[in-house]
């Protein structure tokens, strides 16, 4: 039984928006009721849609789009479909420099860029088998293998061991230095998935007698921070078809690369 993640953060996608919708960029239409009420963002694309042979586009400041002054024919955009990526946040002004197209026709635009860069792709969260090809057991040094590696909420830790001999205890700083077990709690599958899902110290003992205290089968990590995954346990349905996972290293740890589900959360 491997459990899956139900959590991946959503990518924010550009948007684009044709400039006075079905209108396009022609004389008479009231631009800023189109712009009303939409959210422009850094990395969103405005396409200007016109006859070339009537109408052009022009990138201002707010003195010439509050007075309709043109820039030298140069710096306009005459193609009939331009399309202009919104690179900066702030005040953005737009107008058409045939003569009367903007003072007298309102062929103008001026819309508010909202700032910070569109979401970058999700870190697929990773899956890592305690301990490796020897799987939670006696006598392995659980922090010479978690000594390289960078858990991050989302991820998560598959103990793999013989149920009946072993078993998964979450405890505190005290009771993994002073090796107790709770009288409940723990996970005796044989193959416990654990979900992080808060940052900071995680700390795993195996509660069988003498285990942990005289065998070392104790594991404690550090998670850092980031969106925590879903703190209810929802059951892996019996006919989910886990997507494919890459090999990431030689400790068997997986990038977890679609959605499914999680079985417990640590």
């Amino acid at each position: 039984m491997i459990g899956f993640l139900g959590f991946l953060p959503e990518i924010t996608k550009a948007t684009e928006y044709w400039v006075g919708g079905e209108n396009g960029w022609t004389l008479d239409v009231d631009y800023q009721a189109w712009a009303k009420d939409k959210t422009f963002k850094i990395g969103d694309t405005l396409v200007f849609k016109y006859n070339k042979d009537i109408h052009n586009v022009f990138k201002v400041n707010q003195t010439s789009f509050q007075n309709c002054l043109v820039p030298p024919p140069s710096q306009g955009l005459t193609s009939g479909h331009d399309v202009i990526t919104l690179a900066s946040p702030g005040k953005h002004w737009y107008i058409c420099g045939f003569p009367t197209h903007c003072s007298d026709h309102s062929q103008k635009l001026v819309i508010t860029v909202e700032g910070g860069a569109p979401a970058p792709a999700p870190v697929p969260a990773m899956e890592y088998w305690v301990g490796g090809d020897k799987g939670w057991t006696i006598d392995v040094d659980y922090q010479a293998w978690a000594k390289g590696k960078n858990f991050k909420v989302g991820d998560t830790l598959v103990f793999k061991y013989t149920k009946g001999h072993h078993n998964v205890f979450k405890v505190n700083q005290t009771s993994f230095k002073d090796c107790i077990a709770p009288s409940s709690g723990g996970l005796t599958s044989g193959d416990d998935v654990i979900t992080l899902a808060t940052p900071g110290k995680k700390w795993y003992i195996c509660g069988f007698p003498s285990h942990c205290s005289d065998h070392n089968q104790k594991l404690v990590i550090t998670v850092e921070g980031g969106a925590p995954a879903p703190a209810t346990p929802i059951p892996s349905p019996a006919t989910g078809t886990p997507g494919p996972a890459t090999k990431d290293d030689s400790n068997n740890s997986y990038r977890v690369t679609i959605s499914a589900y999680k079985i417990f959360v640590g």
